[in-house]
């Protein structure tokens, strides 16, 4: 597995032709547009898929508005009766399973705005569910759209626990000591988004915007284009016809 130190000196020997002290680009530079690459791989080709991790483990950047980093709850969600729409982590991109504890097979989603309605007409109540807004019972489906959260219909009669499965984005950043938590055969795609930052310094030896945009082409090409908010509801979306088969788990 590349850790960050060798990554750095390939983008620096390989790419950036830049061997001589003083260097243009510092290694603090070269890392941190690699993990660039990484977020932006996530983004646009959904690298990591998760249904076991719990919480965040307090990562700086889902810390509350405080501040203060706190643990968030990531692939394990905890209900509360009546309540049915909740924040997600920001790591996550969406959900492609949810399952609740006491619950042999998945809910069906996530379902679109259109579906919602078509299926349940009326759900759309002052707490979200099917019917008034004291009602609850036994969740029959769930959303991830329009923002961040997840929707239950109709939302649970007591308090229980979502099992969920997400694509998200990495949960640190990597060091030069450690390695990026996407797959090492994604690695020189990340140095392209390094590059591509790099030759986008703004400095008369560094900024080059032909070399710029070879290196962007070069990781769009891998990776894909960064979808736009049309284009990740539409995946959001299409995942009620393309989730796993039913089985049981998370517990």
């Amino acid at each position: 597995m590349s850790i960050g130190s060798e990554l750095v000196s390939i983008l620096r020997t390989d790419i950036l032709d830049d061997t001589k002290v003083p260097y243009l680009w510092s290694d603090a530079e070269l890392l941190r547009g690699c993990n660039y690459g990484e977020v932006q791989a996530c983004r646009r080709a959904h690298l990591i898929i998760d249904g076991s991790t719990p919480n965040d483990f307090g990562t700086s950047a889902t810390a509350g508005s405080s501040g203060t980093a706190g643990v968030r709850p990531l692939c394990q969600l905890s209900l509360t009766a009546g309540k049915s729409v909740y924040s997600l982590n920001p790591k996550i991109l969406f959900v492609k399973r949810c399952q609740l504890s006491g619950m042999s097979y998945p809910l069906p989603g996530p379902l679109s705005l259109f579906e919602a309605e078509e299926q349940f007409a009326g759900w759309m109540g002052t707490s979200g569910t099917v019917g008034t807004a004291s009602s609850g019972g036994t969740p029959l489906a769930f959303m991830n759209e329009p923002t961040n959260t997840i929707t239950f219909l109709l939302a649970p009669v007591e308090a229980c626990t979502a099992y969920l499965i997400v694509s998200r984005l990495p949960l640190f950043p990597f060091l030069l000591a450690t390695s990026p938590e996407v797959e090492e055969k994604y690695h020189e795609g990340l140095m392209n988004w390094a590059a591509h930052l790099a030759y986008m310094k703004n400095d008369s030896d560094t900024f080059n915007p032909q070399k710029a945009k070879y290196y962007e082409d070069q990781f769009t090409a891998q990776f894909g284009a960064l979808p736009d908010a049309k284009s990740e509801r539409l995946v959001k979306s299409m995942m009620m016809n393309t989730r796993m088969r039913p089985v049981r788990f998370g517990y």
